[in-house]
């Protein structure tokens, strides 16, 4: 890859390591780290023997399914059921969540084909979908064969107690005058980052006009269907917004590669896309909005922080800068950004409550 720190096979390697070693540091459990990490590469396999171009975007989707998939399943082994009824669970309850983010990375690269005729972002679609594929296969297949201890399900949970202390800092996200605040200085993160790009005379950064609303429609759809809520969905949007405007700033000081930009972007804003959804799924079983969006970053936060911080190192080991800086701003707008408009949109406009919800029963 042009701009790369190493040459190729040094680098896929290096790269392979790195996410081991960060998966590792967030399971301790070498099989759960291996299987993490390796889950995309029989997809990653089929590309390349296709000759489709070799993405290391399209592997960091298929990990970022893979560690959301391996980090339910091991809370649920140590909630004390079995690995095979953890995969099972984990696998009914978290597919329809992971695939919505997966389609939007695969969908988004494709909108070029349309707009500017141009055929080769969709082979970036397809080894989206097949690293995609391979990790929602292989993570269910393979750790359900895995050993589990006790020592490692005290030491797992130990370790999760730890990142729930750490996790309290995000509960401000759901007060609704820090909602706002956040909201005011993603809107100046967002002025600034426009008009840096417009200062730096860089263009605007898709390869025809008529990108913008194909992407913009793309992202309101499967903000939607994700969500099937217009508050969430919004704030969803709105979040992508800012990095937009980012990718705008960012464009204009970093060379990035035109054909990948949608993918990049579609990638970054894949956290905020699940957490949303998940949150939606606690909404739907009866939790207020604040609850809903606590209980989706107590259970998605650590493998969105540890996707963010594998994935930065690895995409400037291949000289994408500019997408590792997109994945960093994308965990941001995950944890913090997304969930903080969520708070400011409900404080906006509460949903109505008939007065058979204030019958005493």
């Amino acid at each position: 890859m042009q701009g790369a720190l190493l040459p190729d096979w040094i680098g896929a390697t290096v790269a392979l390591l790195i996410l081991i070693a960060f998966t590792y540091t967030q399971f301790r459990h070498i099989g759960l780290a291996l299987a993490a990490a390796l889950a995309p590469l029989p997809g990653y396999g089929v590309a390349i023997a296709l000759h489709m171009p070799s993405q290391p975007l399209a592997y960091l989707c298929g990990f970022f399914a893979a560690l959301v998939l391996s980090s339910e399943i091991e809370a649920r082994i140590c909630d004390g059921v079995s690995a095979r009824a953890a995969s099972k669970q984990t696998a009914e309850m978290s597919f329809p969540i992971l695939v919505w983010p997966i389609a939007l990375t695969v969908c988004a690269p494709a909108v070029l084909l349309f707009v500017a005729n141009d055929f080769s972002p969709l082979a970036f679609s397809l080894a989206v979908g097949l690293c995609g594929a391979s990790a929602l296969i292989v993570v269910p297949a393979a750790l359900r064969f895995l050993p589990y201890g006790e020592e490692f399900i005290a030491r797992a949970n130990r370790l999760r107690e730890k990142r729930e202390r750490w996790l309290d800092g995000l509960a401000f996200v759901v007060q609704p005058r820090w909602g706002w605040s956040v909201g005011g200085i993603a809107l100046i993160f967002a002025i600034l980052g426009f008009s840096g790009g417009e200062n730096s005379g860089a263009e605007w950064p898709f390869a025809s006009p008529a990108a913008s609303p194909m992407l913009a429609a793309l992202f309101a759809i499967f903000a939607y269907v994700t969500t099937r809520n217009m508050r969430r969905a919004a704030a969803f949007l709105l979040a992508v917004a800012v990095l937009a405007c980012l990718t705008f700033w960012i464009c204009g000081r970093i060379a990035f590669d035109a054909g990948s930009l949608p993918l990049a972007i579609a990638l970054a804003s894949g956290p905020a896309l699940i957490v949303a959804g998940q949150a939606t799924a606690f909404a739907r079983a009866g939790d207020n909005v604040a609850v809903a969006t606590l209980r989706s970053l107590e259970q998605l936060a650590t493998p969105v922080a540890f996707f963010c911080l594998a994935g930065v190192p690895v995409l400037c080991i291949f000289g994408a800068f500019g997408a590792a800086m997109l994945i960093a701003s994308g965990g941001i707008a995950a944890l913090v950004v997304f969930p903080a408009l969520t708070t400011a949109i409900y404080d906006l406009l509460p949903p109505r409550v008939s007065l058979d919800a204030y019958r005493v029963r």
